[in-house]
């Protein structure tokens, strides 16, 4: 099956899409919770969350292990055994996470508390029923039924805040609790109707051996990769005092919901590689589009992230002037932008049926999360500040990108040079993105009344036009360009004819 960027693209922009009305919509949802909810009652619904996100984390993987095997599976067209993977691994699973349920719901009669004691009740019912949705949607994604998936997401994303918008003025706290059963339930049925899956509750404990095998990697990298992301703010809180820690989460929570809305376009890809992996005989043939994807998002990230930091040092002052001290500190954690997003390709080869690299890959982020940590603490113990952190953040996800493209060049190409010139092909916009963010940090340059940002735009243009006049002419073929163009004048020339 041959993959194309444009068909990722266009299934991938579904995904955005949710997330952009996600966030559109968040933003006022959180304004209404803020005026009906004390900060105490915030911190409990805080509180009881952690407990729900550390009972997903403790898993033995079959899910995760079954969601890499079905797509392979498929892809080799065997159906029976794939159907059969499915409802192991959702059974196990099932088995499995009543131990966290239980906890969660015995924990409740610990605090004295009533509003915590139901906080906990009503949470434990909500780990629950999110794992049943998650069942439907997670395999109705290894089966790139994508439009299913991504309506079931959009679904959420509605549901949620409307209850909580119609019932806080009553239910106050208990709004925020009940509204994911209220959307769990709505996604359930909506997947249900929409999205069967055909399970029926079915027992192998070989196949779930297998399973748990690779699946308890899985579950480790989880772990690892969920405390490499907190690592820095961890140590911030712990050392630093509490206003360094609010301009660093500040600026990190635009710089997730980047790579966030990037990484959609990576989730699109994994199981459609893995399918194509099962239909084909050759390693480097069913993953070869990882080597043009990269240079494209290289070429895109890089270009996108001087625009941010421009847009981000021109906003803030003017919306919230308390957090103008974060904006050296975001400009700095913008190229995290360009670091995890590219590491999301390597990692879709090395975690498939097909490599089953899944432990070099884990370990590898074992190594960046201890590298980050001593940075953190060296630094801090020299005397420095949140930026020195923000950049031992962008060293060690740097070590971690890069070394995972070493591990996966035998599976993308035979050849060193061009793997080689592949990763300089990489690398080159990093180093010019670096260089515009050393440039935006500070206040070089002003030509009369023209602002150092106008001069950093109009440089950006013309730099950035010349590397891929340049260096990236083969990657934006003239018919490609002109064929987008003709797209583009027949639109607005179709607009034009409707509003006359």
């Amino acid at each position: 099956m041959k993959i194309g960027i444009k068909g990722i693209i266009k299934q991938s922009a579904k995904f955005n899409a949710v997330s952009i009305i996600s966030f559109l919509i968040l933003v006022p949802t959180q304004l209404i919770i803020g005026r009906f909810l004390l900060p105490e009652e915030y911190g409990i619904i805080s509180f009881v969350a952690l407990w729900a996100l550390y009972g997903g984390l403790a898993n033995p993987g079959t899910l995760a292990a079954a969601q890499r095997e079905v797509p392979y599976l498929l892809g080799k067209n065997e159906t029976k055994k794939a159907k059969l993977i499915q409802n192991v691994s959702i059974s196990s699973d099932i088995i499995w996470s009543i131990l966290p349920f239980v906890v969660i719901l015995v924990t409740s009669f610990y605090y004295p508390d009533r509003v915590i004691k139901i906080a906990f009740l009503i949470t434990g019912i909500n780990f629950f029923l999110a794992r049943f949705t998650g069942y439907w949607s997670g395999f109705n994604f290894a089966r790139q039924n994508f439009t299913i998936v991504a309506i079931g997401k959009l679904i959420s994303t509605i549901a949620m805040p409307v209850f909580i918008i119609i019932t806080i003025y009553w239910l106050k706290i208990y709004a925020v609790l009940l509204a994911p059963i209220f959307s769990g339930l709505l996604m359930f049925l909506y997947y249900l109707k929409r999205g069967p899956i055909g399970y029926h509750f079915q027992w192998d404990w070989e196949e779930i051996k297998k399973l748990i095998k690779v699946g308890i990697t899985f579950s480790l990298s989880g772990l690892i990769f969920y405390g490499y992301r907190m690592a820095d703010r961890i140590i911030i809180a712990s050392y630093l005092p509490l206003h360094e820690l609010g301009l660093f989460t500040f600026a990190m929570g635009f710089i997730f919901f980047a790579v966030n809305f990037l990484a959609d376009f990576g989730r699109v890809l994994e199981p459609m590689l893995w399918k194509n992996s099962g239909e084909s005989q050759d390693t480097i043939e069913s993953f070869s589009i990882i080597k043009r994807i990269a240079v494209y998002i290289a070429l895109l990230t890089a270009i996108s992230i001087p625009l941010l930091q421009i847009a981000y040092s021109y906003i803030i002052p003017l919306v919230n002037p308390n957090y103008i001290n974060s904006i050296v500190v975001f400009n700095v954690l913008s190229l995290y932008i360009f670091l995890a997003t590219l590491a999301i390709f390597p990692a879709t080869p090395l975690n498939s049926s097909v490599i089953n690299k899944q432990n070099q890959l884990t370990l590898l982020y074992g190594i960046g999360l201890g590298l980050a940590v001593l940075f953190d603490l060296g630094l801090i113990h020299l005397g420095f500040g949140i930026v020195a952190i923000a950049m031992a953040t962008i060293i060690s996800q740097g070590f971690i990108t890069f070394s995972a493209y070493c591990l996966t060049r035998p599976y993308i190409t035979k050849k060193m040079k061009e793997f080689v010139v592949l990763q300089g092909k990489i690398l080159f916009p990093f180093i010019i993105c670096i260089l515009f963010t050393i440039f935006n940090s500070f206040n070089f340059l002003k030509i009369g009344i023209v602002p150092q940002p106008v001069i950093s735009l109009f440089l950006q243009i013309s730099i950035w036009t010349v590397i891929i006049a340049l260096f990236y002419r083969k990657y934006f073929p003239k018919r490609q360009l002109i064929e987008i163009w003709d797209h583009f004048t027949t639109y607005v020339s179709t607009k034009r004819n409707r509003n006359n």
